[in-house]
């Protein structure tokens, strides 16, 4: 898996509607390949907004406490 960023991303979406333009891949290919693209962007702002809230060191101390809990101790 290489890395990606926003830049990354436009590029997949530009070089797949170029191909759909071309007719090497279908819509449901275009489709598909749309779709994981907007999860990345979602992941993607995620972690943008969790470091910006991360220069708080109340919140970065809870948040670590947070992830370091496994799920079957979470309340039912």
């Amino acid at each position: 898996m290489k890395p990606v960023n926003t830049k990354s991303l436009f590029s997949m979406l530009c070089v797949t509607l170029e191909k759909l333009d071309k007719a090497e891949i279908d819509v449901a290919q275009a489709a598909a390949v749309s779709k994981v693209v907007g999860q990345c962007s979602n992941l993607l702002t995620y972690e943008l907004k969790r470091a910006a809230l991360m220069t708080n060191d109340e919140f970065r101390k809870e948040h670590r406490n947070l992830e370091s809990k496994n799920f079957d101790s979470l309340p039912e």
